[in-house]
């Protein structure tokens, strides 16, 4: 609790099940995913606004993890912030044992 306190004490409900495969919650711009079970070596985010994604992080050890967003053709060329699909890389090193949050730095 101690390590992911900033994930759970306060917050609000997260992303829409469509989004994540998994819990999540949010406090104002950051969006918290809940790992409970270890991912293969990535995880996807549907529908965030991917140029506003400033950092991805892991809660507790703050470890930066490499990310990259894509988005429909049409939407880049014609939506300055437009919503597409987030794919974040989870070496096996960053892994807590017991539950893994990744927090997503989002500008408001």
């Amino acid at each position: 609790m101690v390590a992911h306190a900033e994930s759970i004490v306060g917050t609000e409900p997260g992303l829409e099940p469509w989004q994540f495969y998994g819990p999540s919650t949010r406090r104002g711009a950051v969006v918290y995913l809940h790992l409970l079970m270890r991912p293969y070596d990535a995880i996807g985010v549907r529908g965030v606004p991917i140029k506003r994604v400033r950092s991805v992080r892991v809660l507790g050890s703050g470890a930066e993890l490499r990310w990259s967003g894509r988005a429909a053709i049409v939407d880049s060329l014609f939506n300055p912030d437009p919503l597409g699909e987030l794919r974040i890389e989870v070496p096996e090193s960053t892994l807590d044992p017991n539950a893994t949050v990744i927090a997503l730095d989002l500008a408001p």
